[in-house]
């Protein structure tokens, strides 16, 4: 693989799963890209499953963290699963904060 810019989100294939590596903001524009993508992902004719680089995020929306469990819950329907990896601070907190740990928790245990 080749160096990815971070400010571009951008689905690829490592270690047999399909990976998306999230930019330091998660904010209502990101998150309506997120949501074409987790579709775009849901709907590919694979059964690999999706991973959410979260390594970079420094603040994460309401909206975003939204669209990462309606996510979750249509790859879950499709048979496959998705995973937070490496959830910086601002991640856990803002799932924590909005009383949605143990949706984050079954993130991480996928």
């Amino acid at each position: 693989q080749g160096k990815r810019d971070p400010d571009l989100m951008e689905i690829y294939e490592q270690n047999g799963r399909l990976k998306i590596d999230l930019p330091a903001v998660l904010d209502l524009p990101v998150a309506a890209e997120l949501r074409d993508l987790l579709v775009d992902a849901a709907a590919r004719d694979t059964a690999a499953d999706l991973v959410l680089n979260c390594t970079c995020v420094e603040r994460i929306s309401t909206a975003a963290i939204q669209v990462i469990l309606a996510g979750a819950a249509a790859l879950r329907l499709a048979a496959r699963g998705l995973e937070l990896e490496a959830p910086a601070d601002a991640v856990a907190g803002a799932f924590r904060a909005l009383g949605l740990g143990s949706n984050l928790d079954q993130l991480l245990d996928t």
